[in-house]
């Protein structure tokens, strides 16, 4: 081991697809080697891949923010036949420059735009020959971080991507939730919603009747002075 080798070179070295795969391997927990030269060497798809799982696993959320966040410089040998998987790494790459010396930032920014977006999520997954679904995508995930996954699912790509998230998830989700819990803090909520309706119901009674007892006494006054009214013509009429 040389904890402070930052760079390697190893174009025209004849590696083919078995070396390459390991190689990629050596590199998934590497947090020095920063530049990797691998031009002219012999790998096809199979050394493309491992370099592409190495800098972003899409297998799990655990596996993608544990991916390599170091590599800032990955030159592979030119192959046209293997564009998206070299674009997939040229992306992931970009993610290690731009949050550079920050593993928490590029872990949980390659979660985001690869592990919470379903387009992007089953496009690697086919070039990592993973099965595509979401069933598996919360292996492993603590229960207590799952609504922030779910927020940050809905704030960044949207409801509709939240919603099929969900569909897919369910019967997984409803395994690790706490039910007990979820029932008692569903009662504490409803208790604290109706104890609010009681009391707009006290309220809206008590003003309905303060409006009916204020109707009873106008009417009251307009009987009185009818009757008032009444009495005083009759006495004119006698007086003439």
């Amino acid at each position: 081991k040389c904890p402070s080798l930052e760079k390697i070179w190893l174009d025209g070295n004849d590696i083919g697809d078995e070396a390459a795969e390991i190689l990629a391997q050596s590199i998934e927990n590497n947090t020095t080697v920063k530049e990797l030269w691998l031009r002219k060497n012999e790998f096809g798809e199979v050394g493309y891949r491992a370099f592409l799982k190495a800098l972003n696993d899409v297998t799990s959320i655990d596996r993608t923010y544990n991916s390599n966040h170091t590599l800032i410089n990955l030159h592979l040998p030119s192959n046209r036949k293997f564009f998206a998987m070299l674009n997939s790494i040229k992306s992931a790459i970009s993610t290690n420059i731009t949050n550079s010396r920050n593993f928490h930032a590029a872990g949980r920014s390659k979660v985001i735009e690869t592990q919470l977006r379903s387009s992007r999520r089953m496009k690697l997954c086919n070039l990592q020959g993973i099965e595509y679904s979401y069933l598996s995508i919360f292996a492993g995930v603590e229960p207590v971080l799952l609504s922030n996954i779910l927020a940050t699912t809905g704030g960044m790509h949207g409801l509709s991507e939240l919603h099929c998230m969900l569909i897919a998830t369910v019967p997984d989700l409803a395994s690790i939730v706490n039910k007990k819990a979820v029932i008692k803090d569903r009662l504490a909520q409803n208790a604290i919603d109706r104890a609010a309706l009681d009391a707009e119901y006290l309220r809206l009674t008590n003003q309905l009747a303060l409006i009916e007892s204020e109707e009873k006494n106008d009417s009251a006054c307009v009987g009185t002075d009818v009757a008032f009214h009444g009495r005083k013509r009759r006495r004119n009429s006698a007086n003439a």
